[in-house]
């Protein structure tokens, strides 16, 4: 794919932008306010300007190829980072508060390191962060944004998922090296030998069953609050923490801390996202949004299908209302 950048339209990406979206050229044509024809015609273009197929056609269906997969990536994050340029050259857009709500290890876990870079990128942004309990049933009606652990009742608000969290047995490589089990294949039953950590969510229990295991409360092991709480002493070797893949993913990266079985156990659609309706969204929180969407991804976590869709209503809304045609 050899193409100067210099050779290539703003109008011609926004096309395979809303078609890649899409994946349907008649809807893509209804948003961009364009013809089929023309709209098909301009991604023939591009195509052959790029010197490689973007769509794989099958009657009036259409699919990204791989090429066009890793451009379509690039491209979408290129518009959601002009856009937010484009915001920060009126700060007046961006000055204000944007509250925050989510639980004590979401907040802990990942949600602050978010919040840190978009305080460091847009300073005239006021952010205030306050604490839910998870499956917390009411909200409060000042927050603009909140990650909720199950759903909420949010009348007047959008409620959607977000994420689907993936709980998996984790413990610090001393624990299990002290224990015997360091390099040794363990089965579901093995852990019950060990120390367990356990959060008020009582997830144990769910694991120990989907993996044909009869489970009883055991006698050894600690018991504390909030699960990040359990990952922090599962860090210091107090024994096994279940936690959410992302939750624990730079302690797995760094080596803090060890998958002890890959038998992830899942909960649904556990992770919820509330926020006005799209359209009511202001440019701040929407910034915060785009930013939480970014993490995940770069994350492996996949978004929920409804969380992909409000995405794309943001930044489709926030490219027609920036982005010259």
């Amino acid at each position: 794919m050899a193409a100067e950048l210099r050779n290539l339209s703003l109008t011609s990406l926004r096309s395979f932008y809303a078609v890649g979206r899409h994946c349907h050229l008649r809807r893509a044509a209804e948003e961009l306010h364009v013809s089929h024809p023309a709209l098909s015609r301009q991604i023939r273009e591009l195509e052959e300007r790029l010197g490689t197929p973007l769509f794989l056609r099958a009657g009036n269906r259409l699919s990204l190829t791989a090429a066009g997969e890793r451009l379509h990536r690039a491209v979408s994050e290129a518009f959601g980072r002009l856009e937010q340029g484009l915001l920060t050259l009126d700060p007046g857009n961006l000055s204000g508060e944007v509250v925050i709500a989510a639980t004590a290890t979401i907040t802990t876990r990942w949600l602050l390191r978010i919040l840190s870079e978009v305080q460091q990128r847009y300073p005239e942004i006021r952010l205030r962060v306050t604490t839910i309990e998870p499956r917390v049933q009411r909200l409060d009606g000042e927050v603009d944004m909140a990650i909720c652990l199950g759903e909420p009742d949010a009348p007047g608000r959008q409620v959607i998922p977000l994420y689907q969290e993936h709980y998996l047995p984790v413990a610090s490589p001393q624990l299990l090296q002290a224990r015997g089990n360091s390099g040794r294949a363990l089965r579901p039953a093995d852990l019950l030998a060990l120390p367990l950590l356990h959060d008020r969510q009582q997830q144990w229990p769910g694991w120990f069953t989907a993996q044909d295991v009869d489970y009883a409360p055991a006698v050894n092991g600690v018991s504390v609050d909030y699960a990040y709480q359990a990952i922090e002493g599962a860090r210091l070797g107090m024994g096994l923490a279940l936690a959410d893949r992302l939750e624990v993913s730079e302690d797995l990266k760094s080596g803090r801390l060890s998958t002890v079985i890959e038998r992830p156990y899942t909960i649904g659609q556990s992770l919820y996202l509330v926020s006005d309706h799209s359209g009511a969204i202001n440019d701040r929180t929407r910034l915060v949004l785009e930013r939480v969407f970014q993490w995940l991804e770069s994350r492996g976590a996949p978004l929920a299908t409804e969380a992909q869709t409000l995405r794309q209503s943001l930044l489709s809304a926030g490219s027609d209302r920036q982005v010259p045609s």
